[in-house]
């Protein structure tokens, strides 16, 4: 009570404390003052119809994030407590807080009745507080009652000073004292106290203000600790170090303590005089303050975008069931329920990846771009680092956010080329040969898709260097050509729809962004084989995973298991991996996709990515250069590197990556091979090391030279529905000019060769000839008549490729 109370208040205060102790000895007539009788009486009826048990709820404890080596990523909480067992805390120690708090705890049964009458009497004489009357198990109560209380109204009248309060404190002591022993009691106590700074609990006090374990407290820190309790704003050591006169305030109740233990034989004078003397000195510091914040963006957390995609996961997929049914009780579990969360982070690559993007990137360079590193482990689905050149606050500065690029931000990323991969993947396990080739001009104009709903045909082109030329279906993927692949995405295609190539991507755990998640299914239009689509980075590294683990896909999993406050297991969903693709397919990919990096071709897109180790992968450019990737892969790690300017909404759009200095380095335009590849070879050589190499499988040559197919009679037909029937058999379609063919009327096909009937591997090249109306020369009566099996054309034309039917995108993407 304020030491300028009223009169009549301290009066008050005095008749309450001591109408409790009459009520509790029996004695309702025991009168201070003389009205006193009536009071006590009300109180004793009010006493006896209270509820003995308290429905208390186990101490929030902080949650830890673990990484795979056991360390710590981040710590969670509501109260920074770590509860400590009674026989954890030294003999000296508990005896401290015994003796300032409550030195007759061992003889009274909850309620010290003399104890509280005596406090009573002093403080009306003093006008003041100068004694509490409460004692440790009633001060237990009073903290388990505010620790329950959900509101504000709750937890005020934990606290307020009333007799309803003591009545119900008192109430609940006895009770509690009938079913717990006295050292549960003081466990209890010593877990729930609150010791200033948002400590809770001696053990977390011992941690936070002497950087030791509680069974490591000397007595000197021991009674320092139990003095602090009674006013923890006041006897504040954080405060201490920097004011002189707070320092001595609390060495004076740290040796008012000792003295007591001392009275009480807890000491001798020569322990309490030692003891006593103890002060800061040069290089023997009082305290050794040792924070720890809570939450991803504490002080000291090295992986916040991953610890952040942890708390999501727990609190907003079926990741995290068994904590809640809803967000509010999954929240609370994180933070209050002593949750070690063991994980699959592995530090050392997190360290690698989180150095190499910022070498590339820094997270202020003036460009502002950001650069994205996630990586998966095949076979598992395993996330082994997450890093982003960002700072993980919420402050307005350059560098700074607490957006989650690894996983998409808010509305996910285009692909670009990178979705290449799965056309390929189609078109392999489709029976398309390697060796199909078909020409792709530097402009295309697609017979199959549009640009939108009467918006006109769909017309990729070409980017960065590749070539219009004839390419087979290596050459085209090591060069990324964009109208090859649309063309290739026309035969692959069904009623205007990518359907097959778009739903083995979706087998491989790639969806569309929706409501600021990757849940939607994936756009089938022309624009998916050049990566129309917004899509996760890490979804996007779990995907070509499954290609390192020869088709066998595992969504990325961050979590191994999760143990209570208890040590007992908090059920997970399993993992669930699926084999999505056949394994001569992956194996065949693989065998392209290493060509990317470390083919013959002059053009190959991924060269800066060579390791010195077998490798695959595949760049990726968006139109305009707004984003650029690259996503690589070894048999052991699968990582996706993208680099873009992700924006913040109207006022900071999207911004293309042409003619931009970046790093101090200006590029004309940036492309998944420029700053993307030598991110990802820089990460992967460093995870890599000391890890032993490994080789993909040989493909099967069944999956690389395509099924023998019957080349069907096209002749008569109309010259555009014979190249079809052609291409629908899977055949690529070269023009072999006119030629006399009568009687099959000009304009239409006249045959093929190889001739009709015939087998040949699927995706070969048949030539087309068109007949011109006339009959073919006749032959001198002098020589025998020769009919040969493919008459030589009658050329009116100069040969030229002929565009099988196509489909595309926008402006082409590298």
């Amino acid at each position: 009570m304020p030491r300028n109370a009223s009169t009549a208040a301290r009066l008050t205060y005095a008749l309450i404390v001591s109408v409790l102790a009459g009520l509790l000895l029996a004695a309702a007539a025991f009168p201070l003052v003389g009205s006193l009788g009536l009071t006590a009486k009300r109180g004793a009826d009010e006493f006896l119809v209270l509820p003995e048990e308290l429905e208390s709820e186990d101490l929030n404890q902080r949650s830890r994030i673990l990484a795979a080596d056991g360390s710590t990523i981040a710590l969670l909480y509501a109260e920074n407590r770590v509860e400590a067992k009674l026989q954890e805390v030294p003999e000296l120690a508990r005896k401290a807080v015994i003796a300032i708090e409550d030195s007759r705890f061992y003889a009274h049964r909850g309620v010290d009745y003399k104890g509280t009458l005596r406090a009573a009497i002093e403080n009306a004489r003093a006008g003041s507080v100068s004694q509490g009357g409460s004692t440790l198990t009633q001060q237990y109560v009073k903290n388990a009652l505010l620790q329950a209380a959900s509101t504000k109204a709750g937890q005020q009248a934990a606290t307020e000073q009333s007799l309803d309060r003591k009545l119900k404190e008192a109430r609940y002591a006895l009770a509690i004292e009938r079913r717990m022993s006295k050292d549960e009691i003081l466990e209890g106590y010593l877990n729930i106290a609150y010791y200033g700074n948002g400590v809770y609990g001696m053990g977390t006090a011992a941690n936070f203000y002497f950087g030791k374990p509680v069974k490591d407290l000397t007595l000197a820190q021991g009674a320092l600790l139990a003095g602090i309790v009674q006013t923890p704003g006041r006897f504040d050591p954080v405060k201490a170090l920097k004011d002189p006169e707070v320092m001595q305030t609390l060495l004076t109740r740290r040796n008012l303590v000792l003295s007591r233990m001392r009275d009480l034989g807890y000491i001798t004078e020569v322990q309490r005089a030692e003891a006593s003397a103890e002060q800061s000195a040069p290089g023997r510091p009082l305290f050794t303050i040792r924070t720890v914040g809570s939450g991803c963006e504490a002080p000291g957390v090295k992986a916040p975008y991953f610890c952040d995609y942890i708390r999501n996961a727990l609190e907003r997929t079926p990741m995290g069931a068994a904590l809640g049914a809803t967000l509010e009780e999954r929240q609370d579990r994180l933070l209050g329920g002593g949750l070690t969360i063991r994980t699959t982070l592995s530090p050392g690559v997190q360290s690698i990846a989180q150095r190499s993007a910022e070498e590339a990137v820094p997270p202020a360079d003036d460009f502002g771009a950001g650069a994205v590193v996630d990586i998966v482990e095949p076979g598992t689905g395993y996330v082994k680092a997450m890093a982003v050149n960002r700072r993980y606050t919420e402050k307005d500065l350059p560098g700074h956010t607490k957006v989650n690029l690894a996983i998409g931000g808010s509305s996910g990323f285009q692909g670009g080329s990178t979705f290449k991969a799965f056309v390929l993947a189609d078109a392999i396990r489709q029976g398309i040969p390697l060796g199909f080739t078909l020409y792709a001009p530097q402009q295309y104009t697609s017979k199959v898709f549009e640009k939108c709903v009467d918006c006109g045909p769909y017309e990729p082109q070409n980017a960065g260097d590749s070539e219009s030329g004839t390419f087979d279906l290596v050459t085209a993927t090591h060069d990324s050509v964009n109208t090859y692949f649309v063309q290739l995405e026309e035969r692959l295609s069904a009623d205007g729809k990518v359907e097959s190539s778009a739903a083995l991507a979706e087998s491989m755990g790639v969806k569309q962004f929706a409501g600021g998640r990757p849940s939607a299914p994936l756009n089938r239009g022309g624009s998916f084989v050049l990566g129309g689509n917004e899509v996760s980075p890490l979804d996007m590294a779990a995907a070509y995973a499954t290609f390192a683990a020869r088709g066998l896909y595992c969504p990325p999993r961050p979590i191994v298991e999760i143990t209570d406050a208890r040590g007992g297991q908090i059920a997970l969903p399993p993992q669930q991996c699926k084999q999505v693709l056949e394994q001569p397919v992956a194996d065949t990919v693989n065998q392209v996709l290493s060509g990317v990096i470390d083919g013959d071709t002059r053009g190959r897109t991924g060269r800066a990515a060579s390791i010195g180790r077998p490798a695959a992968g595949k760049t990726g450019t968006t139109n305009g250069s707004k984003a650029a990737w690259f996503i690589g892969y070894t048999p052991q790690l699968s990582t996706a590197v993208w680099v873009g300017y992700p924006g913040s909404g109207p006022q900071d759009p999207v911004k293309d990556m042409r003619r931009v200095r970046i790093n101090g380095r200006y590029y004309p335009q940036v492309y998944g091979g420029t700053i993307p590849a030598p991110i990802w070879a820089r990460t992967m050589r460093g995870a890599l090391e000391n890890v032993p190499e490994r080789s993909f499988e040989r493909p099967d040559r069944s999956a690389t030279e395509g099924q023998d197919v019957v080349i069907p009679d096209v002749s008569g037909l109309p010259l555009d529905v014979a190249e079809k029937t052609l291409v629908e058999a899977g055949f690529s379609v070269r023009d072999g000019g006119r030629v006399r063919a009568a009687p099959i009327d000009s304009g239409l096909a006249a045959y093929t060769s190889p001739r009709a009937g015939r087998e040949r591997p699927f995706g070969s090249t048949v030539t087309l000839y068109e007949s011109n109306g006339r009959a073919r020369q006749a032959v001198a009566p002098s020589v025998a008549p020769i009919v040969p099996l493919a008459p030589a054309p009658v050329q009116e034309q100069p040969v030229q490729p002929v565009q099988g039917p196509g489909n595309g995108k926008g402006p082409g993407k590298k």
